[in-house]
């Protein structure tokens, strides 16, 4: 099996995520989702908050939620950046809601371009970390 895999590296901030090897893997994007198999062409992308899943070589499913990143994918080895990624069981539920509320209320001050940027990239970690528990973990 070890032609159809690829090597795969996901960095948070915080630590070291996941490192081996994987048969596909799916990552959110300012397009969409973006999927990769073995062999995909060389790519640099720009990852948004959301959802990233991949399938280890065994067949084990992972799905985890990450923060703003990037990500490469060159001579069948993958390397994604991210700010925060944590499993299902990882995220704290009244954490991200206190995030969110945070980060409503800042929106609804004056704020100065890059203020209001920082707010929007906040409030949208806090909703990408609520949709992804509630998904999984009910």
């Amino acid at each position: 099996m070890a032609g159809s895999t690829y090597y795969l590296k996901v960095i948070a901030s915080d630590k070291v995520f996941y490192t081996g090897h994987v048969v596909s893997m799916t990552v959110p994007t300012i397009d969409g989702q973006e999927g990769f198999l073995a062999h995909h062409s060389q790519i640099i992308l720009a990852i948004e908050p959301g959802e990233i899943d991949f399938q280890t070589e065994d067949g084990q499913k992972i799905r985890a939620v990450c923060g703003y990143g990037s990500m490469i994918f060159a001579n069948n080895r993958a390397t994604v950046l991210v700010e925060t990624c944590e499993k299902p069981e990882e995220v704290d539920k009244r954490r991200a809601e206190e995030a969110l509320e945070r980060a409503q209320e800042r929106l609804r001050q004056h704020q100065s371009i890059r203020e209001y940027r920082m707010t929007q990239a906040a409030m949208a970690r806090a909703l990408s970390r609520l949709k992804f528990k509630d998904k999984y973990i009910n």
